[in-house]
């Protein structure tokens, strides 16, 4: 799943398994922002921004609540991956939640 994320194919990331089975709530909180991720670019890949930057959003929360560098990073990646001269409000509220973030 997390090489279709990193590749943008979203047939890897949604044909493998059942979202909601990803994302277990036996799993620790900071693999399953991880997780949230990897889904979140699927969404991105598929053109679903909004179920994207939601999920992502859920990510970093989770990743400033652990305070780990790895969730916010691959956050900073996952924003990269879109640019547009005008985002929409979800974006910005992202960009908001990473704006001056270091871990």
């Amino acid at each position: 799943m997390t090489c279709g994320a990193r590749l943008g194919l979203a047939s890897w990331v949604f044909d493998t398994h059942d979202e909601a089975a990803l994302i277990t709530p036996s799993a620790h909180p900071k693999q399953r922002a991880l997780l949230q991720l990897d889904l979140a670019a699927g969404h991105m890949a598929t053109g679903r921004l909004e179920a994207g930057y939601v999920l992502a959003t859920q990510a970093v929360e989770t990743g400033l609540r652990y305070r780990s560098g790895r969730v916010v990073e691959r956050a900073r990646v996952f924003r990269r991956a879109y640019s547009s001269h005008t985002p929409p409000r979800i974006i910005r509220d992202f960009d908001e939640k990473l704006h001056g973030v270091y871990m």
